[in-house]
């Protein structure tokens, strides 16, 4: 069996990139993306829209857009030389978010996409293991939205239960852990969920006030 490598570079941020051989040929995780790094990759098949699912992401300008933002953190999963087949985003919570209440304290995982072409290669998990291998993350409460309409569940053939749990395994697997919330979009299916995973140096008081914010009690000042 292929195991994950480090590529070799002299520079510091390509050694953070992670070589993968698979079936397909030689995949390269590459963890925070910076602007101006997209313009000569291409979408592959596998990510886009079908019958009952569509890709969160579907262009490359998306990923420019993401890696400008403030905290935008794009890591892309990159079938040699230039085919993305996988990507994990993360951001700081949108102005309309509840979880703004807290500022910076609150950070999202809001995707981790692998093309269908190249499922069971376990790409999410590298993925996973090429954003979360940062102290950026001690400092924050991280959190994902399980919403069950964006799950291509035909893709997996899986049903909407079964997507969840492998979901669930994927992220505790990086210390995340559900939590309950009365927030809209994860109370409107019982299937949807929220995970959390609190830094290392997350105080108590801000944990505290996260507790309350899950349940639309804002902080106060």
């Amino acid at each position: 069996m292929n195991r994950p490598r480090k590529a070799g570079s002299a520079n510091q941020e390509d050694l953070n990139i992670v070589a993968k051989e698979t079936p397909r040929g030689l995949v390269t995780v590459r963890p925070v993306c910076p602007p101006g790094s997209f313009g000569h990759l291409e979408m592959e098949s596998g990510l886009g829209h079908f019958a009952h699912y569509s890709s969160i992401i579907m262009n490359v300008d998306s990923f420019e857009t993401i890696a400008r933002r403030k905290g935008g953190r794009v890591t892309l999963a990159v079938l040699e030389p230039n085919l993305i087949v996988g990507y994990g985003l993360c951001w700081y919570p949108d102005e309309t978010d509840r979880w703004k209440a807290l500022g910076e304290l609150m950070y999202e995982m809001a995707a981790v996409e692998v093309s269908r072409n190249l499922r069971g290669m376990h790409l999410a998990r590298t993925v996973m293991d090429v954003t979360m291998n940062d102290d950026f993350f001690e400092d924050k409460i991280t959190y994902m939205m399980g919403l069950s309409w964006h799950w291509d569940l035909e893709g997996k053939g899986l049903s909407a239960a079964q997507y969840r749990r492998l979901m669930m395994e994927l992220y505790s697997l990086y210390g995340f852990r559900e939590v309950y919330t009365n927030e809209p979009n994860i109370a409107l299916r019982p299937e949807n969920v929220m995970m959390i995973r609190v830094g290392s140096r997350v105080s108590e008081e801000d944990q505290r006030k996260f507790r309350y914010l899950r349940f639309g009690i804002k902080p106060k000042n």
